[in-house]
């Protein structure tokens, strides 16, 4: 408890973050949108300037919205309501109908927690109603939750069962997530800022700028993503309040109980049903696979199949086939080091039917088990692209050859994108000058400290900025016991 006072005294006393709430809508999150609504991207950054901003009519009908929350307009929320409206009419016509389907359900669930019925326009917002839309920090499903917030909030999240992909589960997920915040944060607004940012990220906010501060002032100092959720969050909800689109009839669905492990494959083959269609109502079943052997499971099927299954289900259980259920990392077998001459030189001319070879530039802090898991292979095939003999070897600046799948190479390449020329120039004849206000330390290096652990301790302090003061070329070079010096901002 009094480590726990003592952080919150230190964070009082960081020195406020002069930043202004970004102004433009990063590429990434608009062709994130689009592919979330449709699975392919018709956003580009040269249609950006023709995207329609109807400023004083946008103006007028925001103020008009009969709501509670968020109804302080931000200065990106004209820019993301003319991409909604300079949307192709099919993909207007898909948001809504997605939304429709599911308002009532939302509305249901947030009225028993207790909670303003119009953060339902947040999971529009977030994901354009996507059940299996991934965000860049590995947010998933229609609400895009945390690992860590489904986990704590009673979904079953593992290998073979995502439950923040199932819209009713994470419905109620992200309810009681939002419920547990304004109990933390006092209000329903900080509750959705801390939910979109991290509560850590936002206790370290309200530390900077204080608790009884505007949103405006908590926005300038979260992280961009968070100013762009909620100018979706306004946008969509004038634009689903002004887009009239024939409701749909909700396909009906009927539920049976698995009591063993069952693939869709299975299902599909007995009961004659397309294996999309059980993949689109059982989101959360990442490898089609069915753990009926662990847990109580449910499988949604087509209304009218139930009594199907149940007639047939031993015929089911016997199309059993197991190389259905061999879910393993992807394994790529490779020709004895093909045209590699020597120790240390880069497999030539490797091709991968497939997959597509993107760069990946090592930051500080990186090491190959992080970087495996963001781009989804494994640690040997990094090792084997790059003929890297010790993991621990790798440094910061150096460039890794990765191999994606084609359709994924615009995700990657989006989520990590390269430096350019000028900028990595520019990155090496920086000069990490003293501040005036600075207070010189001396710190003894311990036992596996790097530059990266090092300069966490200090505010104001990067690992580039130690290697520069103390006039260190490779950071593999420091000792234990070395002393360095650090300039710590007051």
């Amino acid at each position: 408890m009094k480590s726990y006072l003592k952080y919150l005294l230190l964070l009082l006393f960081l020195p406020a973050v002069s930043r202004s709430q970004p102004d433009t809508i990063s590429d990434f999150t608009l062709q994130n949108f689009t592919r979330n609504l449709s699975e392919k991207n018709f956003y580009s950054s040269e249609s950006a300037q023709e995207l329609a901003v109807a400023d004083v009519v946008f103006a007028d009908e925001f103020k008009a919205l009969d709501k509670t929350l968020f109804m302080q307009e931000l200065p990106l929320t004209q820019k993301f309501y003319g991409f909604l409206i300079s949307l192709p009419e099919s993909e207007k016509e898909l948001l809504v109908t997605r939304f429709l389907n599911e308002a009532n359900y939302f509305e249901s669930v947030l009225k028993k927690a207790n909670l303003p019925i119009e953060l339902k326009y947040l999971a529009p917002a977030l994901s354009a109603m996507n059940t299996k839309a991934v965000g860049a920090d590995k947010r998933a499903g229609i609400w895009q939750l945390t690992h860590l917030q489904g986990i704590l909030n009673g979904l079953l999240v593992n290998r073979l069962v995502d439950e923040r992909f199932d819209p009713v589960k994470a419905t109620r997920a992200f309810a009681d997530q939002v419920q547990k915040n304004k109990g933390l944060f006092g209000s329903v607004e900080n509750a959705v800022l801390a939910y979109l940012a991290g509560n850590v990220t936002f206790r370290n906010a309200q530390a900077r700028v204080g608790q009884n501060v505007s949103t405006n002032d908590l926005l300038a100092v979260l992280p961009d993503r968070v100013s762009e959720n909620l100018a979706a969050y306004q946008a969509v909800m004038v634009f689903l309040d002004h887009v009239k689109v024939p409701k749909t009839a909700t396909p009906k669905t009927d539920t049976v109980f698995v009591r063993q492990k069952l693939h869709f494959q299975q299902v599909s083959q007995v009961l004659n049903i397309p294996m999309n269609t059980l993949k689109e109502l059982n989101p959360q079943y990442t490898y089609f696979i069915v753990p009926g052997d662990e847990r109580r499971s449910g499988l949604l099927l087509p209304a009218g199949k139930k009594d199907d299954y149940v007639i047939w289900e031993d015929s089911v259980f016997n199309a059993f086939d197991s190389t259905l259920f061999e879910v393993v990392a992807q394994r790529i077998e490779y020709s004895p080091a093909p045209n590699r001459q020597y120790l240390g030189e880069k497999v030539k001319d490797l091709e991968i039917e497939g997959k597509t070879k993107i760069k990946y530039t090592i930051k500080t802090g990186d090491v190959l088990g992080f970087i495996a898991e963001d781009f989804d292979v494994r640690v040997a095939d990094l090792k084997y692209w790059n003929n890297i003999y010790n993991e621990r070897k790798i440094r910061a600046g150096a460039r890794l050859d990765i191999f994606v799948d084609d359709d994924k190479v615009d995700y990657y390449r989006n989520l990590f994108p390269e430096p350019t020329a000028t900028s990595t120039n520019a990155a090496v004849a920086k000069v990490y000058a003293i501040p005036e206000s600075a207070k010189k330390i001396e710190h003894v290096v311990k036992s596996g400290e790097s530059p990266y652990v090092i300069a966490k301790k200090y505010e104001g302090v990067t690992p580039e900025a130690i290697l520069y003061w103390n006039g260190i070329s490779d950071a593999r070079k420091i000792q234990i016991g070395q002393k360095l010096t650090i300039y710590e901002t007051q």
